[in-house]
C-alpha cells in the first residue's frame, strides 16, 4: 500500500481525507514533468553549444558539445512508476557529461589492422584520409572531452517550474477531494 504524501489534520480522532502519491503523480502529470525536464536539458545543451560558437570543437582541443541536431534529438525520457528517467543514445554522452583527459589511441594503428582513417576536412563536405601510425611510431593522442553540466542545470531549471506545477496539481486534487 503506497504511503500518503500528505495527510489532513485529524479532527476528534478521524482523518478528514488523505492525499495519496498516486493521486498527485499521475502518468499524465509525470509525462508533463518529463517533457519539461527534457526540454530544459536540451535548452541548456544548446546554450553550451552557443558558448563554443555554435560550431564543432576545433581540432586539437578537448571535445565540446556536438554541433549536430542528432545529438539534441538523442535525449528521451521514460516514466517508470513514479520515477522519470532521462536517457541519451549518443555514443559519447558519458565522456561529454563526465569529461575525459587526453588519451592515447593505441588501437588506432596499422599494427592493429587500421591503416587509414577518414576525417572531416576544413571545408564543408570534404573528407581527408589519414594514414595511421605504423609499428614503432607514437600513437595518436585524442585531446579528450570537456566536462559539461547541462543535464544538472536543465534539471534545476525544470525543478523551478516543476514546483509550481506540483502545487497546482495538489491544489486541483484538494479541491476535488471529498471530506470524509
Amino acid at each position: 500500500m503506497p504511503k500518503p504524501v500528505l495527510k489532513f489534520k485529524p479532527s476528534q480522532g478521524k482523518t478528514w481525507g488523505t492525499l495519496r502519491q498516486e493521486d498527485v503523480l499521475t502518468p499524465d502529470f509525470l509525462n508533463k514533468i518529463g517533457k519539461k525536464i527534457l526540454d530544459a536539458i536540451v535548452f541548456e545543451a544548446r546554450k553550451d553549444l552557443a558558448k563554443q560558437g555554435g560550431k564543432p570543437t576545433p581540432p586539437g582541443t578537448p571535445e565540446g558539445i556536438p554541433a549536430s541536431e542528432r545529438f539534441f534529438n538523442s535525449f528521451r525520457y521514460e516514466v517508470k512508476g513514479t520515477r522519470i528517467e532521462i536517457y541519451s543514445d549518443w555514443p559519447w554522452i558519458d565522456q561529454i557529461i563526465e569529461g575525459r583527459r587526453e588519451f592515447s589511441m593505441e588501437w588506432l594503428s596499422q599494427q592493429e589492422g587500421v591503416s587509414r582513417v577518414p576525417m572531416p576536412g576544413k571545408q564543408a563536405g570534404t573528407v581527408l584520409i589519414k594514414s595511421t601510425p605504423g609499428r614503432n611510431q607514437k600513437p595518436w593522442i585524442h585531446p579528450g572531452f570537456r566536462k559539461h553540466n547541462f543535464i544538472q542545470r536543465g534539471y534545476e531549471r525544470a525543478l523551478r517550474t516543476y514546483s509550481q506545477d506540483l502545487q497546482k496539481q495538489i491544489d486541483k486534487i484538494l479541491r476535488s477531494t471529498p471530506i470524509i
